[in-house]
């Protein structure tokens, strides 16, 4: 083995490190993680390991494959958890450096495949995705193998590496669907636009592509039949619909995450921290070899076409672009091991600065945290993080002019990593408090864990986690659109628009009520929340007849949960305190129901609700575990 293949292997070992370090002290955060971990979870109580599903209902948003590669490191752990959750993406990431090396090798240099190794590791968007459990990082993985299998085939035309690299495309298919086609088309028609041969390489996209969605077709055809049994539902609607939804719905119709055509230039000098600041040489090298450098070529056909095409499409996401990260890390290795043999130091000398200065805004930053509100969240275990932070600080200035900073890259790197430990060890665990839903639903999964049969509902908000954590299937309340009768002369897609209008407007007239105790709501405090809610009804231009049949739909759908709260069954509620209030408005004969508890989700307020029965329940278990506790604290030894 080289010296230079040694350093590779020595990179990876430290990605390992800062990738999986304290990977498991801290719960599953969303909005992707619960849900990805709970499909897995139902998945292995269910047998059923080819329709997904999710709190009991199918999943068909996304493909199986990173549901079937959680399942299978949870047989390792035992449990579906944090570490068996993110182990998928700590592989993929692993796999995406070592491919990404052997890329960078043959286009560049063993050096350049040491540094794109380095920079690639340590680029915050990269090292938080590979310690975060979602389907992106595995995504990412399939097309770089694709990407290096098929520079190996444009050099040796071996009809092998052409099969692996539709093998990969499959591969990706299976881990986010069909959206997926859109890098290996727009790359293969780079690659061939201006070739005299652009017919042959058409011609072998088509048969490609249709290779890969033939056997994408082997799981979603059979899937999407079933979820069309399952829902009383013609199967081409099925089907269709959900292609519609991750394809042309997502993408140019903005059905999720739309955003503005610059976005990706806001979110990559973000995502790039800390080699961001590099973009202006990196621009600069590109530009000047873009026709005289095959290699340069080879990867722009990479970057370029996705990067417009997702900036072009309506729904975007900073983890869309991922799958370019390791092109880019490659351009970066070449331009700045150029930067730092370049005579000038005058450069290395500012950015040095300016690294110094991130570096002592870090440190200074839990000391500032103790004059805020957030002050509770200061504690001891911050100081190694400020001594660390001062210490990379000091040692990233230059004290001298004649210091030309000749290891500064090297600088930057250490420095990174050291800080992406302390935040591993330290930060993320103190987040982690305010962030997770799991301590705020322990008590409803230890009735769940003992076999007391109980009922759970939700009221407008469907989020994964909480069943996750819960252990136990809830209903759903007011997340779908209410259905309105016929006559009307408006569509469907305007009703919804009106619906989501009339709810912003609820929401915000009740929460400028003052409430004393939102679990006790007295007499005048519910005359002011109706009298609320009757102003955000009116507020908004629609026919009051409209506004009204909004109303009894809300009703409607509120009498299943009050039916159940009227029963001797024990039943709970998860409901966000906005939410409530409106609930009480529309509904006050509830007055049955207890509020057992509260706490702050993120940036939810939430309340967990019970009738009687479930009220009595959960107290009897309260008292045991507080008696089981006081028992365990006296068998302690006396100091």
């Amino acid at each position: 083995m080289s010296e230079k293949w040694i350093q590779i292997s020595a990179a990876l070992f430290l990605a390992i490190i800062i990738f999986s370090v304290n990977v498991d002290g801290y719960d599953l955060w969303p909005p992707d993680e619960p849900r990805y971990a709970l499909v897995a979870r139902e998945m292995m109580d269910s047998g059923d390991y080819f329709l997904p599903r999710v709190n009991n209902e199918a999943y068909k948003e996304k493909p199986p494959f990173l549901f079937w590669a959680i399942a299978a490191c949870s047989t390792l752990t035992g449990e579906v958890g944090p570490l068996s959750a993110r182990i998928p993406s700590i592989v993929s990431a692993l796999v995406i450096l070592f491919f990404t090396a052997l890329l960078a090798r043959r286009l560049f240099s063993s050096q350049v495949a040491l540094w794109s190794v380095l920079i690639l590791m340590t680029t915050q968007r990269f090292w938080w995705n590979a310690r975060f459990g979602q389907i992106d990082m595995l995504l990412t993985a399939c097309l770089t193998a694709g990407l290096y299998v098929y520079y190996r085939w444009e050099q040796s035309r071996r009809i092998l590496w052409l099969f692996l690299f539709y093998l990969a495309i499959t591969a990706g298919l299976y881990a986010k669907g069909p959206g997926v086609m859109v890098f290996p088309v727009l790359f293969v028609l780079s690659r061939s636009w201006h070739s005299p041969r652009w017919r042959q390489h058409w011609a072998g996209l088509i048969v490609g592509g249709m290779f890969c969605v033939l056997l994408y077709a082997l799981w979603a055809v059979p899937a999407h039949l079933a979820f069309a049994r399952e829902m009383e539902s013609a199967a081409s609607t099925v089907l269709g619909g959900n292609l519609f939804r991750q394809t042309l719905g997502r993408f140019f119709l903005g059905l999720s995450h739309a955003q503005w055509p610059w976005y990706y230039l806001t979110t990559l000098p973000v995502d790039w921290l800390p080699w961001s600041l590099f973009f202006p040489w990196v621009a600069r090298w590109v530009w000047v070899r873009r026709k005289d450098t095959p290699s340069v070529s080879f990867l722009l056909s990479w970057i370029v076409p996705a990067f417009i095409f997702f900036s072009i499409a309506i729904g975007k996401r900073g983890v869309y672009l991922l799958p370019l990260f390791p092109a880019l890390s490659v351009f970066f290795a070449v331009t700045l091991l150029e930067f730092m043999d370049n005579p000038s130091a005058v450069w290395r000398r500012r950015l040095a600065w300016v690294y110094s200065l991130f570096f002592a805004v870090i440190a200074l930053t839990p000391v500032v945290l103790t004059f805020t509100a957030y002050k509770d969240s200061w504690s001891l275990g911050m100081v190694p993080l400020i001594l660390a932070a001062c210490f990379c600080a000091v040692t990233l200035i230059p004290f001298s002019r004649n210091n030309e900073m000749p290891h500064l890259h090297g600088q930057i790197f250490a420095s990174f990593l050291l800080l992406y430990l302390f935040i591993a060890v330290l930060i993320l665990p103190l987040v982690n408090e305010h962030k997770s839903a799991r301590p705020f639903c322990t008590p409803v999964a230890e009735m769940a864990d003992k076999g007391v049969d109980f009922d759970l509902f939700s009221v407008g908000f469907a989020r994964e986690e909480y069943v996750f954590y819960s252990r136990h299937f809830f209903k759903e309340l007011h997340t779908e659109p209410i259905p309105f009768q016929d006559g009307w002369d408006i569509s469907p897609l305007e009703w919804l628009k009106l619906q989501k209008k009339l709810s912003r407007s609820m929401v915000k007239e009740v929460r400028r009520v003052e409430l004393e105790d939102v679990g006790r709501i007295q007499t005048e405090e519910l005359e002011a929340l109706q009298a609320a809610l009757h102003r955000a009804l009116e507020k908004e231009d629609c026919p009051l007849a409209l506004a009204e049949e909004f109303q009894e739909g809300l009703e409607r759908e509120n009498a299943l949960l009050f039916e159940a709260f009227d029963s001797e069954r024990p039943t709970f509620l998860y409901v966000q305190e906005h939410d409530w209030r409106w609930i009480f408005a529309v509904h006050p004969d509830v007055r049955n129901a207890l509020l057992l508890s509260r706490a702050n989700v993120g940036s939810r307020h939430v309340l967990l609700f019970a009738n009687p029965a479930g009220a009595q329940l959960f107290n009897s278990l309260t008292k045991k575990r507080a008696s089981l506790r006081t028992r365990q604290l006296s068998m302690l030894p006396e100091k």
